[in-house]
């Protein structure tokens, strides 16, 4: 993921920014939301502070002004850069889905 990041940083439209950052957030809160109310608070500090931050209604607030500026940005873009920007959305989505079952396939081992 993060060669994408730094790929898309260096080289990429707005467009394509935005698309990678919507899929972290979005995911990030997704995730977030899932397991703000199981979070152990007497475990890591950097754990529950983890879940604190990517979740509650400051942060859902971010993902959707970050989603909006994506739209917007969309409706401006021309064909090519849309298909530019769709590929970039579903790479980042392929790794944040691989991060995670790799990272829950390791908590059952």
């Amino acid at each position: 993921f993060l060669e994408l990041m730094q790929a898309v940083a260096k080289n990429g439209s707005l467009g394509e920014k935005l698309a990678v950052l919507v899929v972290c957030e979005w995911t990030y809160l997704s995730w977030g939301q899932l397991v703000e109310n199981k979070t152990n608070r007497d475990c890591s500090f950097m754990t529950y502070e983890w879940v604190d931050l990517h979740s509650g209604s400051y942060f859902e607030s971010v993902v959707s002004y970050l989603r909006r500026l994506l739209d917007e940005e969309g409706e401006r873009m021309n064909e090519e850069n849309k298909l530019k920007c769709q590929d970039r959305f579903l790479e980042a989505v392929q790794l944040e889905e691989d991060f995670f079952n790799f990272a829950y396939e390791k908590e059952v081992l």
